[in-house]
Order: C-alpha cells, then sequence, then structure tokens
C-alpha cells in the first residue's frame, strides 16, 4: 500500500504489442461518509438514489473486463467516501481478489470492529491505508468532525491485527496546521508498534469537492494552512531525517523534499514534464462514470459501457492528448502519484 501512489513510466506501462496499459485503479464506490473533516468537502454532497449506483454485478463485470487490460498482480485501490460504508464492497475484494488483482482499501477505521476485520480477512484484502492525522485523540477528532474516531482507529488496528493478519496496515497522516506539533510524536508511536507496517503523509492541498482549483484557497481555508513556515519545514527536515535512518515512514526522500518546496511555495508546479498520471490511470466513482484525469470529462460510465472499449475508445484518446497539454499546477500528484522529474523541483 505505501507504494500504492506509484506510477510507473509510460515505458514500463507498454506491453510486448506497444498497447498502452493502465498504470492506476482506484474504485470510488461510494461517496457517503460518516465523517465531518475539515479537509474534506465530500460529505456535502446529496446522497444519491439506489436507482443512480451500479450494481455489485455491473461492478464485477467492471472489475472482470479490467482484468483484460492490466497483468497478474496488478493493485486495485478501493476507496470513497468510506468504503466499508457500501454493503457488498468486501464482495467485490474478493471478487478482485479471484481474478488475480492484489487490492488495497483506504478506510477512516470507523467501522472496522470485529465482525468486519473477520470479514475483511474472508475478502483477503491485502492492504489497508488507515487515516489518522495525530496520536492526540483531541487533535484527530477536531479535524474529522466527529468524536471518538481516533479511539476506533486504534480499535481498528488492534481488530485487524488480531483477526486479519494477512492484512498490512498502514497510516496516512496529512500534514496540516492543526497536526503540525504533532507529526513526530505520530512517527515515534508508529515506529514502536508492531501493529503498524509503515506510515505515509500528505500535505494539505485544496479540500476535496471546494470547486474548480484555484491558486488562492488558502485564503478561504486558512485553517489547514501551517501559519509557521519554519516549523513545517523543520518538521519535514526530521522526517527525512528519520527516512533516512530507517523510519516506517514509506514516503521516499525526494517526495519529502518535494513537499518542502510545496510549503515554501504552493503555486510552484510540482512536475516540470507533462503530467505523469492522466491518461494512465482509470477513476471509477460511485455512479459508474470513469475518468483518466480527475480534473477532465468523464469517458464513459461502466453500467452501459466495456472499460476495454471506453480504454480504447476515441474520447480517452482525446483526454490523454489534452493531459499532455495540460499545465495546470495540480497537487493531486504530490499527494498521490509524485515521481521526481529532475532534483530542481525539490531544492531547497
Amino acid at each position: 500500500m505505501p507504494d500504492s501512489c506509484e506510477v510507473r513510466s509510460e515505458k514500463e506501462t507498454l506491453n510486448e504489442k506497444n498497447v498502452l496499459k493502465p498504470s492506476f485503479c482506484c474504485v470510488a464506490a461510494t461517496d457517503y461518509c460518516m465523517l465531518r473533516c475539515k479537509m474534506c468537502n465530500k460529505w456535502h454532497e446529496p446522497a444519491p438514489k439506489k436507482e443512480e449506483l451500479p450494481s455489485l454485478d455491473e461492478w464485477k463485470n467492471f472489475i472482470a473486463g479490467f482484468r483484460e487490460l492490466v497483468d497478474e498482480g496488478f493493485e486495485m485501490d478501493f476507496g470513497g467516501g468510506e468504503a466499508l460504508s457500501m454493503p457488498g464492497i468486501l464482495d467485490l475484494v474478493k471478487f478482485a481478489k479471484l481474478k488475480g488483482f492484489r487490492t488495497t482499501m483506504a478506510s477512516n477505521g470507523y467501522l472496522i470492529d470485529m465482525d468486519m476485520a473477520k470479514r475483511i480477512a474472508d475478502a483477503g484484502l491485502d492492504a489497508v491505508s488507515l487515516s489518522l492525522d495525530s496520536y492526540n485523540p483531541e487533535v484527530h477528532d477536531k479535524m474529522r468532525g466527529v468524536k471518538g474516531v481516533h479511539q476506533q482507529v486504534m480499535n481498528a488496528i488492534d481488530n485487524l491485527t488480531k483477526y486479519s493478519p494477512q492484512t498490512r496496515k498502514g497510516l496516512c497522516c496529512i500534514i496540516m496546521n492543526e497536526n503540525l506539533d504533532e507529526i513526530l510524536n505520530l512517527v515515534d508511536w508508529a515506529n514502536g508498534n508492531k501493529k503498524v507496517d509503515w506510515i505515509y503523509f500528505m500535505v494539505v492541498v485544496q479540500p476535496n469537492y471546494s470547486g474548480p482549483l484555484t491558486d488562492n484557497w488558502v485564503d478561504e481555508y486558512q485553517y489547514l494552512w501551517p501559519k509557521d513556515k519554519s516549523k513545517v519545514l523543520a518538521v519535514l527536515d526530521e522526517l527525512i531525517m528519520r527516512k533516512k535512518n530507517g523510519s516506517k515512514v514509506s514516503n521516499r526522500v525526494e517526495h519529502l523534499r518535494a513537499y518542502k518546496a510545496y510549503f515554501n511555495n504552493p503555486q510552484k508546479l510540482v512536475n516540470k514534464a507533462r503530467c505523469i498520471v492522466g491518461g494512465k490511470a482509470i477513476s471509477v466513482n460511485a455512479y459508474g462514470f470513469v475518468q483518466l484525469c480527475l480534473f477532465k470529462d468523464f469517458i464513459g460510465n461502466i453500467r452501459q459501457n466495456d472499460i476495454r472499449e471506453l480504454w480504447r475508445s476515441q474520447d480517452a484518446n482525446l483526454i490523454r492528448k489534452k493531459v499532455d497539454e495540460c499545465k495546470t499546477n495540480c497537487h493531486l500528484l504530490l499527494n498521490c502519484c509524485y515521481i521526481e522529474d529532475e532534483p530542481s523541483l525539490y531544492s531547497d
């Protein structure tokens, strides 16, 4: 899971017949989440009607078709909203496993009690990334908007360890103003906890579902952005040092250096060359709509279209062309799919 965001180069996604293969797949099977996170506006969205959503059979048809586009062991990521809130999500995980996929899931941990952990084990989920922004319950609960969610994450770690031991467990922490003093304590705790396999850091960006990307989003969300730049840079320097010394921090050193450049100047382009993700990554949202880039048009819907045909369609090729020409400072690349282009991108 810590390397699940690593996107292979275009050369590596070509098979022997010079056919472009997908490099990443995210199934965002539900938009529902019981939390009220300060850094995400998805929970403000209206609830969809049941008839608007793909059935389990339609999801399975997508998974089976997608399997023909990729190699054995390709990683399929399940997310949301809170993925585990979707009825049947673990049936999809189990189906994907039977088709030869590695499976990972991002979760807030809230629903992982003993029974859910046993069901996760039965589904064969390979890895889960649990959101945890601080080891301090007050800080985590405040940023996630629901009292007691920190304890639920602790329970989830224990339940998965006991009832789904084959599932690797990691943490995902967003670096923002509220938890800046807690970051290193969280790393210390993770390093000393045998139940935790890794800890991955993201940086705060414009919240999901907050409208078109803008360069001045910080003006509206000032409570998220670190007020003390010297402090956040010092924390990142310490994370770099700990990474070099064998910490469970899973971000590469170059990635952490890119985070430093971002906090120095959030408008700085995070990738100097053309987009390294769009056009080769497939995302399917809760309504079944398919995108090759989260900021470009849909290319179809799994309810009406075969994913194999969509992947090779003229609409897909048009999106790839637009992505190649795109100069948007997309921080999705920084958090989720960063591949350093050259050292000047993250040099001090």
